[in-house]
């Protein structure tokens, strides 16, 4: 995107989207969508070619790369973070938002069946969440970028379901003191061969029940969590990644199935150690109640190498909202990070791991993967605004409550 050099974005380049009609911003839609399914055709054939390598430590994605876009109504908020981390306060406090907000409408929670759909249902009520609103639908992202004539251009951004492995380079560099690789948070599959895993969850995952019970501890508690998994982090970075790539295929395993240390090799066994004396720690212990008085029996297996990165979560349909938007949620994770306190804006630190998730493509002339947005200037708004509501997208089908529906109504008969 020309032009487009947005700094709590990381000054990432954006490629030059610009929208000037519906037709338009379907046709490049479309494009995305046919180097899409390229992309996972060659992943399929490198996956059957090399599927009996067992000594392979990397291969291409374990599954299909899929698309998500988010609307925004101006390019000057400089930033795609959710609206818990655009205050420091709130930040502070979400625990205590969250509790709050239970205790004064207890019944408005009823039906819902984990903390990700307690969490849906306050994003819903505009309370600052760390979700951050996508939709697999162009449209309706298109429709967000579009909603408000603020005098400033809309702008879509495209994400997907696997980390960029540049970016995550060099978001563990601004993180970490110490040299973590890659290869330790990027989430793998539990396979013969190591295979980078989609970073999309349901509702029900463990990692994300782990995750969102996180955020209603007390602060003091989940502070005391974060040191541990920082403690582990830097006995990670101290193990030698030739033995650290082949001994991770053996750490998943035994998460999964139990932890037999007699079975294993003498350095994935000390691997385990470590694991070990994380599990055991009081904050982890803590930790673990938590998730068991929201969700009953739970196994006491915290990977906290999957904690470092956002994960895309399908929520339940448990309103007629998140059906037609065709709603899914970013959950942004927590901030490890011990390079201290104020080194950086906690929406830059913040930014930098959402960016992880961002959808590029290599630009054929500098060579430089290059993120996917699309600009609509503001001066085009109300067009497609129109050209949206001619095809059934409109504050109605987005908003559907009687108040939407009045509006539409009143818009349409004071049109000349």
């Amino acid at each position: 995107m020309y032009g487009l050099m947005l700094g709590n974005l990381n000054n990432q380049d954006f490629e030059d989207n610009r929208i000037t009609s519906l037709a338009c911003y379907v046709k490049k839609v479309e494009e995305l969508y046919s180097i899409l399914e390229n992309e996972n055709r060659e992943n399929k054939e490198n996956m059957d070619n090399d599927g009996n390598d067992s000594e392979k430590i990397h291969l291409e994605n374990d599954g299909k790369r899929e698309l998500y876009f988010r609307g925004q109504d101006s390019i000057d908020y400089r930033n795609t973070c959710p609206s818990l981390f655009r205050n420091e306060k709130y930040y502070a406090n979400e625990s205590n938002m969250i509790n709050d907000f239970i205790a004064k409408y207890p019944d408005l929670f009823k039906d819902c069946q984990n903390n990700v759909d307690r969490l849906a249902l306050m994003q819903h009520h505009q309370l600052p969440t760390r979700l951050l609103d996508l939709t697999t639908n162009a449209l309706i992202a298109l429709y967000f970028a579009v909603e408000k004539d603020n005098c400033k251009d809309g702008v879509v951004y495209v994400f997907n379901n696997f980390c960029n492995e540049k970016f995550v380079d060099k978001a563990l560099k601004k993180s970490f003191s110490f040299e973590l690789d890659k290869s330790l948070v990027i989430p793998h599959s539990n396979s013969k061969v190591l295979r980078i895993k989609s970073s999309k969850r349901d509702s029900f995952s463990d990692q994300v029940e782990i995750e969102t019970s996180l955020a209603r501890m007390k602060q003091t508690d989940s502070d005391d969590f974060i040191t541990e998994v920082l403690r582990f982090y830097k006995e990670l970075s101290e193990c030698d990644k030739e033995i650290w790539g082949k001994a991770y295929l053996s750490y998943l395993k035994a998460l999964s199935t139990g932890i037999d240390y007699s079975s294993l090799s003498f350095n994935t066994g000390k691997l385990l150690h470590k694991y070990d004396n994380f599990n055991n720690a009081i904050p982890t212990i803590r930790l673990y109640h938590a998730i068991e008085r929201d969700s009953g029996n739970f196994d006491h297996i915290i990977n906290p190498v999957e904690m470092y990165l956002p994960k895309i979560v399908t929520p339940r349909i448990i309103d007629q909202r998140i059906k037609n938007q065709q709603g899914l949620f970013m959950l942004v994770p927590f901030i490890f990070d011990n390079k201290g306190v104020g080194t950086e804006s906690l929406l830059t630190k913040t930014q930098r791991l959402i960016n992880t998730l961002l959808y590029t493509r290599r630009d054929v002339h500098t060579g430089k993967d290059k993120a996917i947005a699309f600009r609509i200037s503001c001066c085009k708004k109300k067009k497609l605004r129109k050209e949206l509501s001619n095809i059934g997208i409109s504050k109605s089908f987005i908003y559907p409550d009687a108040t939407s529906y009045a509006q539409d109504i009143a818009n349409s008969y004071s049109k000349n």
